[in-house]
This record gives structure tokens, sequence and C-alpha cells, in this order.
């Protein structure tokens, strides 16, 4: 099952190893939203766990999710962390030139 970086945000949030848990989040989420395009993007995910996620491998993929997230949300806080620490200038190009 292929996810893009928004449904994988969604997922960390609000699954939880209950798979019947988590869809039933899932559909109360596109329940409780408003903007139509928002309401339709969040029943799609809905659907896709729900239809594309088998329950006896649910707990592998719950893992799976929480650690890949975990990494990328650690990557991220490096990566600021690099950009506030480098004394890097827009101008410094023109200066040479």
């Amino acid at each position: 099952m292929n996810l893009s970086i928004q449904e994988k945000k969604i997922l960390y949030a609000f699954a939880c190893p209950n798979y019947h848990n988590t869809v039933t989040r899932l559909k109360w989420l596109t329940a409780l939203t408003v903007d139509p395009k928002a309401k339709r993007w969040m029943l799609g995910l809905a659907r896709k766990m729900e239809n594309e996620v088998e329950e006896h491998w649910y707990p592998c993929f719950y893992q799976r999710l929480r650690m890949e997230m975990a990494k990328y949300y650690e990557a991220k806080k490096y990566l600021r962390m690099v950009e506030k620490s480098t004394d890097f200038e827009e101008d410094f190009y023109d200066e040479a030139v």
C-alpha cells in the first residue's frame, strides 16, 4: 500500500495499535471535517485503510509507520538545526560578482 506523506502524518497522529479503533477514528474524523475537499480526502484514507490493510498484519504496519515517521520528524528537526546554525546570506553571491 502506497501512502503519501500527508496520509502518513494523519495516521501517525490518529492511528492506534487496534485496527478497528483506527478505522472508526478515521471515519469520525471524516464526519467532523468541514471542508469538502478535505472530507473526500479523509474518506479516501479511511476506505484505503479499510480495504487495503488486513487486520492480521495491521500491528506490523502500525509499528513500521511509527518508526518511519519518528525518523522523518527526527530528520526534519536535524535539518532545522543545521539551517539555524549556518550563516548563509542571500546577498553573498552579489558581493562576489
